[in-house]
């Protein structure tokens, strides 16, 4: 029965110890705006605008393609790094804002070819279950990207 008083004791000591604490908290740090290495930044889109993000199929996952609708370009991150890619055509079925397969042209005149299935719809878009980004340089090389991604709208503040 000893026991019991010296744990109340202790129970009571750290609860008043926990009430006579400072209830004023410091401000957290944003984080950082810097991307995980072979990763694009961070995007955003305002009110009324869709996109299309992809992300690499293996392990680890990295995000190396968006394209907001209608401009008429894509931000990707290849082995060279960061680049801003030209759409050149557009074929397939229509898919939302893009269409299923869609050729771009690298800043070095490499051609890239995207082509994407559609998957299951999600609040304010649809999942892609497959597609692949294919890389033909100038040397005749292709390099294939597994992607899988999602295209989403942010819908009007209106």
């Amino acid at each position: 029965m000893i026991r019991m008083p010296s744990i109340l004791i202790v129970i009571m000591v750290t609860l008043a110890a926990c009430a006579s604490g400072t209830t004023e908290r410091k401000p957290v740090a944003p984080a950082p705006e810097t991307p995980k290495p072979g990763n694009l930044p961070s995007q955003t889109l305002p009110g009324g605008e869709c996109a299309l993000f992809l992300w690499t199929q293996g392990e680890p996952r990295r995000f190396i393609f968006f394209s907001r609708a209608s401009t008429g370009v894509a931000e990707v991150m290849f082995s060279e790094g960061q680049q801003t890619l030209t759409l050149t055509r557009q074929g397939g079925t229509l898919f939302g804002q893009f269409m299923t397969d869609m050729d771009f042209v690298t800043p070095a005149s490499e051609s890239v070819n995207l082509r994407i299935t559609p998957g299951e719809l999600v609040e304010n878009g649809q999942k892609i279950s497959s597609g692949r980004i294919k890389i033909l340089n100038a040397g005749g090389w292709e390099t294939l990207i597994p992607v899988v991604g999602i295209r989403a709208c942010q819908p009007d503040t209106e």
